[in-house]
């Protein structure tokens, strides 16, 4: 990553020294200066209110984003969404308690809140696209001999996801994994016409895949490259959110699964550049 690319504590520090430079900036980034009477707006001293000189108008700008009606300062806030940013493992709340030093609950809200905020873009997918299914979490064993894998496997979340080779990605934890429900994803997150999909061996494909062009691998018979025909880069992304889980957040509920996968695919589709994904993730929770 070169440094152009970087954003860490010290860029943070230049371009949010302080407690009004964060409240500027929310401002800046949601209204404009000039007031529709002539006037311009400046900061109250000692509130969190912009207030027009000439007709007196007053603006909050915290109103209607995350910080709304926060006590924990603006700055906190700030360095907390830089932390989230270059996590790319993901960050328990227990580690933003220590580093922030604040409650747990606070730490708790602040995560909870960023991971809300980021919607996954309606956008279709295109080119060559990789999709396979997976399944996370789950404290049941198969047992010896995997007896009792059947119950194993119900006790565990499925999510199924589509990547462009060098592009975009998009997830999704779904009910069941059935040739329904994969087609239903194709057709929200995929464009049709101008894709080739690439997929493993599962029969959820045969009948879910229509009008697209569509070849697999076999990893039944350990066929896993094929010329340029792999699941590879999926296969990548879901060993990262495994151990990710495992390491870091330990267990995630099946409630909450969503939101986490939309921090991971944040954070992959944002994966080049430090300083472009800090300033888009600031930009999605101010219009969040």
């Amino acid at each position: 990553m070169t440094k152009e690319t970087r954003y860490g504590l010290t860029s943070l520090k230049r371009d949010f020294p302080n407690e009004e430079a964060c409240l500027q900036f929310v401002f800046d980034s949601q209204h404009t200066r000039k007031c529709s009477c002539g006037g311009q707006y400046h900061l109250i001293k000692g509130r969190k209110q912009f207030q027009c000189s000439k007709c007196r108008f007053q603006i909050a700008p915290c109103s209607n984003t995350i910080f709304h009606k926060s006590a924990t300062p603006l700055s906190l806030w700030f360095h907390a969404i830089w932390i989230f940013s270059n996590a790319k493992s993901g960050i328990s709340a227990l580690e933003m308690q220590r580093q922030l030093e604040v409650t747990y609950k606070c730490a708790w809200r602040i995560l909870s809140l960023i991971r809300k905020s980021l919607k996954q873009s309606e956008e279709k997918l295109k080119g060559d696209v990789e999709i396979d299914s997976a399944y996370i979490g789950g404290v049941k064993s198969g047992g010896k001999n995997n007896e009792k894998l059947g119950q194993a496997i119900a006790a565990k979340a499925i999510v199924i996801a589509a990547v462009e080779r060098n592009g975009q990605m998009r997830a999704e934890v779904v009910k069941v994994n059935s040739a329904t429900i994969t087609k239903d994803f194709i057709d929200k997150h995929i464009a049709k016409g101008e894709t080739r999909l690439l997929t493993d061996g599962s029969r959820n494909y045969e009948r879910a895949v229509f009008g697209m062009k569509r070849e697999s691998v076999d990893h039944s018979k350990k066929e896993y490259v094929r010329g340029d025909v792999h699941i590879n880069t999926i296969e990548t992304f879901w060993s990262h959110v495994k151990r990710s889980i495992t390491g870091t957040h330990k267990a995630i509920s099946h409630q909450h699964l969503q939101s986490y996968l939309d921090a991971f695919v944040f954070h992959y589709n944002n994966r080049y550049n430090d300083k472009e994904r800090f300033a888009s993730l600031i930009g999605s929770l101010l219009h969040a």
